[in-house]
């Protein structure tokens, strides 16, 4: 098994390409797209888990969980700080273009990213004002109780040391507004009767312009961008509030009336995943996000229980309904360039959901 700092440039690409033809798989995004409720935390990780190992890359436990706590925390920084709420969909757009940037050279891959920022842009490209604020609204409500400290964070000060970010007090306005300081009134024929200007305490200025929708052009807004511009190590750490918050929020281990309809969810969801295996002399890869092997191993000891996301034992092998739908899931699936796996992938995906 080969660390990460062994791979070659055909091994990074290879994992990359794997990774990112099962995110975008077309049965994948079909799913995603669907009206649907907001799903759990459990089946969220449930389903990061099945993408990070959709290739013969390979993280134990405390790696994956140091890597999912980075990408809900830099998640909820982004939709956060975006200036406005239409511009959830420019981070979104930024994180499209910074993955096609991983696949030029795949066109196969490129065309299913593509195909997706065309699906985002025809059902959300004309929501109104107050529609995009209901969805920030969500996703906010939805990573409120994460206060996960991260390394990168605090050393650009945006997050505080309880793990809680910190809003600016300068930049650009969001687009179409003006620089805060001055107070109109009006009379009630709509005409200007006075101006008060005040002191706002801040630095702010007028934003240049408005970042681009297109499928490529200026998205102006950073938000989503990579953020390790520099080669540093980060870190993820729970502040002590956040840990008795999440002590107190622990959801039940009892089943819920919910329960089987979010197993058939994730059953149609993951349906169009595929886990790769290394095979034969092929040596598989692992990835370990912690300066050494033994940093890695008191992470997850010292990681608190309720955020390991142990999930409810419901055998589905014993719903033959979900395993019909389950085959018939696996028996449409293709990926393009890639040959069909064997029957024992339908076993591995009940296997997966066994675990849930």
């Amino acid at each position: 098994m080969l660390h990460v700092d062994e791979w070659t440039e055909v091994d990074r690409k290879r994992v990359l390409n794997d990774i990112i033809s099962t995110m975008f798989n077309r049965k994948f995004m079909e799913e995603l797209f669907k009206p649907q409720e907001l799903y759990s935390k459990k089946a969220l990780r449930t389903v990061y888990d099945r993408l990070a190992h959709a290739s013969i890359m390979r993280l134990n436990q405390a790696s994956m969980d140091k890597l999912y706590d980075l990408m809900t925390m830099a998640f909820k920084y982004q939709i956060l700080l975006c200036p406005r709420p239409k511009d959830v969909l420019l981070i979104t757009f930024n994180h499209l273009d910074a993955i096609k940037g991983f696949i030029q050279d795949s066109p196969a891959i490129l065309h299913q990213v593509e195909e997706t920022f065309r699906q985002l842009t025809e059902i959300y490209g004309a929501l109104s004002a107050g529609e995009f604020q209901l969805i920030r609204q969500t996703l906010l409500i939805f990573f409120q109780d994460l206060h996960i400290r991260v390394s990168i964070f605090l050393k650009d000060r945006v997050q505080n040391s309880n793990g809680r970010f910190v809003l600016p007090v300068s930049g650009p306005v969001p687009w179409g507004t003006e620089v805060p300081g001055l107070i109109r009134m009006f009379n009630d024929k709509g005409k200007e009767v006075k101006k008060i200007e005040f002191k706002h305490g801040g630095h702010y200025v007028t934003a240049p312009k408005e970042g681009s929708f297109e499928l490529y052009g200026d998205r102006v807004l950073k938000l989503g961008t990579n953020m390790y511009s520099m080669n540093r190590p980060v870190e993820t750490h729970m502040s002590g509030a956040s840990r008795n918050l999440a002590s107190r929020t622990q959801e039940s281990i009892a089943p819920n009336p919910l329960a089987k309809e979010e197993l058939n969810f994730l059953a149609r969801l993951m349906g169009g995943m595929e886990i790769k295996k290394p095979s034969g002399p092929e040596p598989g890869f692992r990835l370990n996000l912690f300066t050494t092997d033994e940093e890695e191993e008191q992470a997850a000891l010292t990681r608190p229980e309720e955020l390991s996301y142990e999930v409810l034992n419901i055998q589905a092998t014993q719903d033959q309904q979900r395993n019909k739908e389950l085959a018939r899931i696996m028996g449409e699936f293709e990926v393009m360039d890639q040959p069909r796996q064997s029957a024992s992938k339908g076993d591995d995906l009940l296997a997966m959901m066994d675990e849930l």
